[in-house]
C-alpha cells in the first residue's frame, strides 16, 4: 500500500531500507564486490584454463553495476526532489 503524496498533520516515513544512509552503504557494498569481480576476471585471464569460468565474476560485475547504477538514480532524484521542494517553500 503507498503511503499518501502529502499526509496531513506529519511527513511521509521512508522505509529503514530506502533511507539515503542505507543507499550509501549499499553503494559502498556494492563497489566492494564490484572491484572484487574485476579482479576475478583479470584472473580467470591469466591462466588459459580458466578463461571459460569468467562469466561468473562478469555476471557479478554486471549485477553489482547495475544496481549501484539503480541506486545512485533513486538518489540522485532524491536530491533533486528535495532541491525544488525547498526552492517552492521559499
Amino acid at each position: 500500500m503507498r503511503l499518501q503524496q502529502n499526509p496531513l498533520f506529519r511527513k511521509e516515513i521512508a522505509p529503514w531500507y530506502d533511507s539515503d544512509t542505507s543507499c550509501f552503504i549499499m553503494i559502498g557494498f556494492l563497489l566492494v564486490i564490484f572491484l572484487f569481480s574485476i579482479t576475478g576476471i583479470s584472473e580467470a585471464y591469466e591462466k588459459i584454463e580458466y578463461h571459460k569460468h569468467v562469466w561468473v565474476p562478469g555476471i557479478l560485475a554486471i549485477l553489482s553495476g547495475v544496481t549501484i547504477i539503480s541506486t545512485l538514480m533513486r538518489l540522485i532524484k532524491r536530491y533533486y526532489k528535495r532541491q525544488t521542494k525547498e526552492m517552492d517553500d521559499l
